[in-house]
């Protein structure tokens, strides 16, 4: 798989609390590679398929949510549009529109992810990722699926 070797350092280095310049040049290297395969697939008009991509789906979402919690609303909803769109399985699709939900409201991470995701009932199919959102998740889907509409059509 794509970037599996990649990540199989970088989360022995965040295990083992390693060097943070190492870590975060490592992830670097997982990013830049991670979006030559976002574009190459895109060009290709094909999609980013589970679990043959789940890499390079993982770093572009942690991606994702770091920039969410660095404030760069605009940015991590972009990419989290493109998720929506890229990735291939229905699960993730809905789990990153869960995502985007909480980035048009404009919501801290932190605070959505204690709001709105419940990591306890977790599919160990998908343990890279949060895919299991509270009941209150609901009231985000009423409030903003019309903007989400319009903007993933965009």
């Amino acid at each position: 798989m794509i970037l599996e070797k990649e990540y199989k350092e970088f989360d022995e280095l965040m295990n083992k609390n390693g060097d943070e310049d190492r870590i975060n040049e490592l992830f670097g290297e997982i990013l830049e590679k991670a979006i030559e395969v976002l574009n190459e697939v895109s060009e290709k008009k094909e999609f980013l398929e589970y679990p043959k991509h789940q890499y390079v789906i993982r770093a572009l979402f942690e991606y994702m949510l770091e920039l969410w919690s660095e404030g760069e609303y605009t940015e991590a909803k972009k990419l989290g549009y493109d998720l929506v769109y890229m990735v291939s399985d229905d699960t993730l699709k809905e789990a990153f529109s869960m995502f985007v939900l909480g980035l048009i409201e404009r919501l801290p991470i932190e605070k959505f992810l204690d709001i709105y995701v419940n990591p306890e009932n977790e599919d160990e199919e998908y343990d890279m990722f949060f895919t299991n959102f509270n009941d209150e998740i609901d009231e985000l889907v009423i409030k903003h699926r019309d903007t989400f509409k319009k903007e993933f059509s965009e």
